[in-house]
């Protein structure tokens, strides 16, 4: 019994997430306490008030059965804003592109990481690193920083080195790269043609780059986009050939793979949640997001443990994911139980962080 406990607490490390409402539901405590989950992400639907999103944010932290969880939120900017008053307001990040200047990027990352730091946060679905090379783009578009692969990669870096020494972990998104699709995954399921020896030229730039020196990027998610000249078969996510012989073997990628939402319509129209957790986990996949629905979080613990009892998944590389999780967090978290409010309302939307926020706007 003991084994089977040890092995659901290594599992649940490796599953994040969503749940509605401004408290914890009871239904997921009972799943961390069984589990022990590895990690949470907010929406607007969870954040009424900033004194709320501190209370939900400690109440969080102490979840994880011993092993504190990520608490991560979208906030990139623009459109993809989900606090409420008075957190700084950034415009969108094709707003950067267009100011092109690092100086202003680390700033926005700098403040977008103070904020988030202050109230309980630890991770950042962000910077988009989508190069917004195809104007039809329904879901990217301005959310992408530019149209130019190296402008995307300088600025970015830069963002991440803000929210970094703000003890925030950053996430690029979304790997491969859906910038130049004309579908949205939370729709259907996104076709993109490309070639590698183009994705190379465009597509990856941004991701090498932030492979490469200081700051290195600790987490990609994938994006739920089939590529049929790189994968024929199976979409990004799920596919062996982008996220281990590309994204691992030839780019040499060594922090955390998590998937984009599994409850997207591209997964669940297409191959389902159970083989898609199955495919993932396959394609080299450490952490599983499924942002709302709790029977379809139990199904992704239990087809992942069901992975694990047959021995169908090589022990070393369970291993391999788990440790890559606990050193992620080892490395960036701190040592915080309780958030400090008086810091925070200070801090909080004060007037050095507007001031950023409109040199962006005005493109200075």
């Amino acid at each position: 019994m003991g084994d089977l406990r040890h092995l659901k607490r290594r599992i649940g490390q490796r599953l994040i997430v969503g749940f509605d409402g401004p408290r914890v539901p009871p239904e997921l405590m009972r799943l961390d306490e069984e589990w022990g989950l590895g990690g949470y992400i907010l929406f607007r639907r969870n954040l009424e008030s900033m004194e709320q999103i501190m209370d939900l944010n400690e109440e969080l932290w102490d979840l994880g059965q011993g092993v504190p969880p990520f608490i991560g939120i979208d906030q990139e900017g623009g459109r993809v804003h989900r606090l409420p008053e008075p957190y700084t307001v950034f415009a969108e990040m094709a707003q950067l592109g267009q100011v092109n200047s690092v100086s202003v990027a680390y700033e926005v990352g700098a403040v977008i990481g103070r904020e988030l730091t202050a109230t309980g946060f630890n991770l950042n679905f962000a910077p988009v690193l989508d190069v917004n090379t195809n104007p039809d783009n329904p879901i990217i578009g301005r959310r992408a920083i530019s149209e130019d692969p190296e402008l995307v990669a300088s600025l970015a870096k830069a963002l991440v080195r803000g929210l970094h020494d703000n003890a925030i972990i950053a996430c690029g998104k979304h790997f491969p790269g859906h910038g130049h699709t004309t579908e949205d995954s939370h729709l259907t399921l996104p076709v993109c043609d490309l070639d590698m020896e183009r994705m190379r030229q465009v597509e990856l730039k941004p991701y090498q780059r932030l492979m490469q020196g200081s700051p290195q990027l600790d987490m990609v998610m994938t994006a739920h986009v089939l590529y049929p000249k790189i994968d024929a078969r199976h979409q990004a996510t799920l596919s062996r050939t982008i996220q281990q012989d590309l994204l691992r073997l030839e780019m040499g990628f060594k922090g955390l793979v998590v998937t984009d939402d599994l409850e997207m319509k591209a997964i669940t129209e297409t191959v389902g949640i159970e083989e898609a957790t199955r495919l993932a986990l396959e394609a080299g996949v450490d952490l599983f997001m499924c942002c709302s629905n709790i029977d379809q979080q139990v199904q992704v613990l239990e087809t992942l443990l069901k992975e694990a009892e047959q021995g169908s998944y090589p022990r070393h590389l369970w291993e391999r994911g788990y440790s890559r999780v606990r050193e992620v967090k080892a490395r960036h978290f701190r040592v915080v139980r309780t958030v400090d409010r008086v810091h925070a309302r200070e801090l909080v939307g004060n007037r050095e962080h507007l001031r950023i926020s409109r040199r962006l706007k005005d493109g200075k």
